[in-house]
């Protein structure tokens, strides 16, 4: 199946709906199948691969750091160019923070949600430090009292960021350091029997 997805995706350009209706996968399983094939491929460095690792790994780090800029600066026209067509933003909050509950697609959609969260994030005096996140690139985003709010991973193919992880879930967070309130939602009294 791996090998199918990655064929449809990068030899033949389908789409992820494409490839979902061909291998009778959804999108997020083709998309996460994708992923992984690309890993095993730039892990293995195997025939077919026309760009080293080392080379790969500057491209992802200068689009996410494009990509960062643009969002921090609010350039929705430069944002909007480093998105894939059907990107999609997961977000993690565990039930704990303040997330989306499914993930959303499409890149008008996930435009405005970007420029909402560093919108949001400049008023509130955060900062952003890029950083490699389960090999991909990536940034964590800091409060003003320079506590963790949250960790981006993009996954980036043919020159665009295909897809936008944003985990919030404090239970993931804590190995960075002290985690920040802002994005954590008020715990629920206890019922009265």
């Amino acid at each position: 199946m791996e090998r199918a997805v990655f064929m449809l995706r990068e030899v033949f350009g389908c789409g992820y709906p494409d490839v979902a209706r061909i291998t009778g996968k959804t999108e997020a399983n083709c998309r996460q199948i994708f992923a992984r094939a690309r890993q095993r491929i730039a892990a293995g460095g195997q025939a077919g691969d026309s760009m080293p690792a080392p080379a790969r790994r500057a491209e992802g780090a200068e689009l996410a750091r494009r990509f960062f800029a643009a969002s921090e600066g609010g350039d929705l026209d430069a944002l909007l160019a480093l998105l894939a067509p059907d990107v999609v933003f997961y977000g993690d909050g565990g039930g704990k923070a303040q997330s989306l509950g499914q993930p959303l697609a499409g890149r008008q959609r996930v435009l405005r949600l970007i420029a909402g969260l560093f919108r949001r994030g400049r008023l509130l005096g955060a900062t952003l430090r890029p950083a490699w996140v389960n090999g991909q690139p990536g940034a964590v985003t800091y409060d003003a009292a320079g506590r963790v709010i949250n960790v981006f991973a993009l996954e980036v193919a043919d020159g665009l960021v295909q897809t936008i992880r944003s985990v919030v879930n404090p239970d993931k967070l804590g190995h960075l350091g002290p985690v920040s309130d802002l994005a954590r939602l008020a715990e629920k009294p206890p019922k009265e029997q």
